[in-house]
């Protein structure tokens, strides 16, 4: 049993372990925007660094029908702030979830090449997450990527059966986090996916929370499809989300350096921030 599927024991009976606070976080550097080519066609990408190395890897953060990367600033700053650079797509396509599937793949391949003003980043330290249909993209990408990091779906949405056959192949570890029922996740389908999966290491519910409280910041075209937003399950859902990523991260080694601009030296090397008998950093299932 590798160390990943013991902490994914642990998670499903731990109590909640609080992230640090801001304060002690890494901070957030300064945010750009990226052209990218994904799919074959072009695009925008948001690159959200740590100020500060050690980075623990990156996490690409895709948004759901729709909707676009914007969707994803408040959790793309809280991954920074804990020390992981967040990377977020326009995805390309609408209806075409295996392109965007295909899209992510392609960023992860790109950024494992160098991209985005980035150093080469090993697929080891690359972990996927997506809200709704972008979960479902995300899904189908980490099939197709072995040896990534892992895969979080955000109340993700499976309405053409590709989820379901994807995470029954997905081979890295998976973590599901969920909203009360609805018709805009098609009424748990989360549920069905995270009960497809071999991998899964932990799922969740959030308590009183609606497909919109897995974005931030959201809006009405949301809010009055899919039910109001709190800010309370919002910011429950994106601690647990960030959790989630370092903890999937965490058999990995730091990086040396958040980036490389023309000229900039690699940090120094830097002693690995986890610890093999460190609680899990992200809430307990029900």
């Amino acid at each position: 049993m590798t160390r990943r599927f013991r902490t994914g024991i642990a998670f499903l009976a731990a109590a909640i372990v609080a992230l640090p606070s801001s304060a002690q976080r890494a901070g957030v550097g300064a945010e750009r925007t990226e052209a990218a080519r994904l799919d074959g066609q072009e695009t925008v990408v948001d690159v959200y660094p740590p100020r500060e190395a050690p980075v623990a890897g990156v996490a690409i953060v895709a948004h759901g029908f729709t909707r676009t990367r914007e969707r994803h600033r408040d959790l793309a700053r809280d991954l920074a702030a804990a020390g992981v650079i967040a990377v977020v797509p326009d995805l390309p396509n609408v209806v075409d979830h295996a392109g965007n599937g295909t899209a992510v793949a392609d960023l992860v391949e790109s950024l494992e090449r160098g991209a985005l003003g980035l150093a080469p980043i090993e697929r080891a330290r690359i972990v996927l997450i997506g809200t709704s249909a972008g979960g479902l993209a995300t899904l189908i990408a980490a099939e197709r990527l072995p040896g990534i990091a892992g895969w979080i779906g955000l109340d993700p949405v499976d309405s053409t059966g590709m989820g379901r056959l994807a995470a029954g192949q997905l081979r890295a570890p998976a973590v599901v986090l969920l909203a009360d029922d609805s018709s805009c996740n098609l009424f748990g389908s989360g549920r069905q996916l995270g009960r497809a999966l071999e991998t899964l290491v932990g799922m969740r519910r959030i308590d009183g929370a609606s497909h919109c409280d897995f974005e931030g910041p959201t809006n009405r075209v949301c809010t009055n499809l899919c039910g109001r937003a709190s800010p309370d399950r919002q910011r429950e859902a994106r601690e647990a989300a960030v959790g989630a990523a370092l903890d999937l991260l965490a058999p990995a080694r730091p990086m040396r350096a958040v980036e490389l601009g023309p000229g900039e030296p690699n940090a120094p090397d830097t002693q690995d921030a986890t610890s093999a008998g460190s609680p899990p950093r992200y809430p307990a299932s029900d």
